[in-house]
């Protein structure tokens, strides 16, 4: 199904410039932010599902480069924690762990 090689460097990635929280405060949610498109086009080849947002341009700094988003929201944001879970460290982790417990 997933090479395992696009899951390691999906969960470098998310390690880097991802998080796992809560959305409306009762699912699951996966968001990665990044100035590189190519970036966060490459992820959404290994997760299909999950959505491009953007480009976001600051108001404030309009000099910034463009940002971009992905995001996965309730079961399909399990699935990925699911799968890279192995590949994660003890914080992630952690989150993952308080996240499928409280939904």
């Amino acid at each position: 199904m997933y090479k395992e090689t696009d899951l390691a460097w999906a969960a470098g990635l998310i390690e880097g410039e991802g998080c796992f929280t809560l959305h409306s405060k009762k699912h699951p949610y996966l968001l990665v932010d990044m100035c590189d498109k190519d970036v966060i086009e490459r992820l959404k080849t290994v997760f299909p599902f999950g959505n491009i947002r953007g480009p976001y341009i600051s108001k404030k700094k309009p000099t910034h480069k463009p940002r971009w988003r992905f995001d996965a929201f309730g079961g399909k944001a399990r699935h990925i924690m699911i799968y890279l879970y192995p590949y994660l460290c003890e914080r992630r982790r952690a989150k993952i762990n308080e996240l499928m417990e409280n939904t």
